[in-house]
């Protein structure tokens, strides 16, 4: 077996299989730990929009935050990397990370918790891009796919398995454990930063006269402006707000400013020609960025889904999703080899079309019953990934003059960093206008068919989470299915080997793969049995409101009544546990203990906020206003949220009971 010295004279591969060893772990240790934020945050978002006291359309940019920081300033970061040295730039990068991923665990509201996240995504903006060029300075040309092969198989066993780790800290602790947990990992990649690359690896520096500062800024402003709207203009009434339309507009024609600037630039941070002369690399860069962009359908919506829908614990949806973590890492290395035995976009043709029949098969997970259909639906998603994701990138760098690797390197973070916030953002703005129809539409029409205090009980109900129900979690995830199914279209159009249909543009082949996504949005909308407008009946004026007993061909779902529902958010449970014992299990009160709380007129007459104050002060026997004789201790340590929920069961319960 030849030495690596026996392998080639230049001097970059003179060294020995250990410290190339530990240059890849270094490497790969920081990629992972990049990856990992991908997926970990999207996990503990119902935890963190409860705990900071936020909505989904702001917890959102926890993650936005983070990708618009390390994308915007990346490529630019690749150009004084070249200047100061790549090792070093990996050194400095890695440590702004650390730091800033330490500094989220310790954030006491969203507003901080986003500022700390945009300095951690600015941090891997500088030592991402530098990975996959130093990979392969450590590797002849010959064994380059290798190299890039091992590079995206742990970028892609972060992504994909960050939801295991997730779920276990989250079932153990709470969302701050998704950062303190990382903290000796920041402290080892630190010190591999600085170390591991010695006097020759990564040093070599290139001297600028020229670096694009405006380029990156009209970059990174261009996709936060994009973001921005994709996210906000969607959701709510953001589309009559003119901040929003101005942001987003801001962001539109900031872009071809942008590209303009680049063509002009004397050395760019990107190399408009790149995509102008070069059909290989464009469409490669384009089915990349769109592969990620499908992403959050299973990154975003699927753990939320099984989490909070399902009630499935953190963990368990952990290993469910470390199936295509798993596969995707053994698959990853094997396809860089057969990428160069059988031809790169072959393999990306048939990682594309299996990943699409992932999605198709999650489409059957369903309300009631096992979810085993998961575990093959992760394991082909995971396969198809994994048959993507090396032979792609290896299409990019080979395409490239050997000047422009180092860009193309950079390229390929943006690629990604990209395709996974557009996605993010439309996905997210997604869920989030889903559910504010289903509220607005049920709460309008229960003011128009009830009295007003009856009206405002059922808008109530909903603002304590019935937007987060199965039936509703379960028809947005189809729908994020439908649409990153049918991008992934793009993709599959991009990775076809020596395509040949010209009937078609670029953008054009967009825009009929969006019509088909919109069109099977459409049909299962039309076709589901869950509708945004809620059927109205006789019933409504009994504060129980019914639909049809079948879900997405569940036949065994029972109709929602609201009674239960509120016994289910803890009512009935509070009632049981701290005043049955004086008022009854039928709330018809016990002699010499508690008065009858049914047809009781002080109950009945009170609002929330009267009950709900009576219930926490009490009333003691000297009352002036204590009418019965009785002693009423008081909850203090009841939170308003309790009360509310323990006043609403004891108002409605004569009329669930009916």
């Amino acid at each position: 077996m030849k030495s690596a010295m026996q392998q080639s004279n230049n001097p970059n591969f003179q060294i020995s299989s250990s410290r190339r060893l530990w240059v890849l772990s270094g490497l790969l240790l920081s990629s992972v730990m990049a990856s990992l934020d991908s997926s970990f945050v999207p996990i503990a978002f119902s935890d963190l929009i409860d705990d900071l006291d936020t909505s989904t359309s702001e917890v959102v940019w926890v993650a936005l935050g983070y990708l618009i920081a390390a994308t915007g300033p990346m490529l630019f970061m690749a150009r004084v990397a070249d200047r100061i040295g790549r090792a070093k730039m990996f050194g400095i990068g890695t440590l702004v990370y650390a730091v800033a991923m330490s500094a989220c665990s310790y954030a006491d509201s969203v507003s901080m918790l986003i500022m700390f996240r945009i300095i951690q995504g600015f941090g891997m903006a500088m030592f991402l891009p530098t990975t996959f060029t130093l990979a392969t300075e450590v590797y002849p040309p010959e064994e380059r796919g290798k190299a890039l092969g091992i590079m995206a198989s742990g970028n892609a066993f972060g992504f994909l398995l960050g939801p295991i780790f997730a779920g276990w800290l989250l079932d153990a602790y709470d969302w701050h454990a998704l950062f303190l947990s990382r903290i000796p990992l920041g402290l080892i990649a630190i010190i591999l930063g600085f170390t591991v690359f010695g006097k020759n690896i990564g040093r070599t520096k290139t001297e600028r006269s020229h670096y694009d500062i405006v380029g990156a800024t009209l970059l990174t402003f261009s996709l936060f402006g994009l973001l921005y709207g994709f996210n906000r203009l969607p959701v709510e009434d953001n589309h009559l707000d003119f901040m929003t339309w101005a942001i987003f507009l801001g962001g539109v024609i900031l872009f071809p400013i942008f590209i303009k600037h680049e063509q002009r630039s004397p050395d760019p941070i990107i190399d408009i020609n790149l995509f102008k002369n070069n059909k290989k690399f464009t469409r490669a860069g384009m089915a990349y960025s769109v592969m990620f962009a499908s992403f959050p359908a299973e990154l975003f919506v699927l753990p939320m889904l099984l989490i909070v829908g399902l009630e499935i614990r953190s963990w368990d949806v952990g290993l469910l999703m470390a199936v295509g973590a798993v596969v995707t890492f053994f698959i990853s290395p094997k396809a860089g080899k057969l990428a160069d035995k059988f031809g790169a976009e072959r393999l990306c043709t048939i990682g594309t079309i299996l990943a699409i029949i992932g999605y198709g098969l999650m489409m059957a997970v369903p309300l009631n019953g096992s979810i085993r259909i998961l575990y093959l639906a992760m394991a082909v998603f995971g396969i198809g990934t994994g048959l993507f994701f090396s032979p792609n990138n290896s299409i990019i760098m080979s395409s490239v003059p050997p000047e422009r690797t180092s860009m193309a390197s950079g390229l390929i973070g943006t690629f990604r960093q990209t395709g996974y916030a557009v996605g993010f953002a439309v996905i997210a703005s997604m869920v989030t206008a889903f559910q504010d129809r289903f509220e607005e539409n049920w709460a309008g029409a229960a003011l128009g068919n009830i009295q007003e205090s009856t009206a405002k009980d059922i808008s109530s109900f909903f603002h304590n989470g019935s937007v987060w129900s199965p039936e509703v979690l379960l028809y947005i995830f189809k729908m994020s299915v439908i649409l990153c199914s049918s991008i992934l279209l793009i993709t599959l159009f991009f990775s076809i080997p020596n395509k040949t249909i010209k009937h078609f543009s670029n953008w054009g082949t967009i825009g009929i793969t969006l019509v088909i996504g919109f069109a099977g949005m459409t049909f299962l909308g039309s076709s589901s049995t869950l509708k945004m407008k809620p059927i109205l009946n006789d019933r409504f004026q009994k504060l129980k409101v019914v639909r049809p007993a079948t879900a997405f061909d569940v036949t065994n779902k029972n109709p929602v009544d609201i009674g239960k529902r509120f016994a289910l958010q803890g009512g009935k449970d509070i009632y049981m546990s701290n005043c049955a014992v004086c008022h009854g299990e039928q709330l018809d009160g016990l002699e010499y203990l508690g008065v009858p709380l049914i047809k009781n007129d002080y109950v009945e007459k009170s609002d929330i906020n009267e009950l709900s104050r009576h219930i926490r002060e009490g009333r003691p026997l000297a009352d002036p206003h204590n009418y019965t004789g009785r002693i009423m201790p008081g909850f203090p340590q009841f939170s308003y949220d309790e009360t509310k929920r323990l006043v609403l069961f004891i108002q409605n319960y004569s009329l669930y009971n009916n």
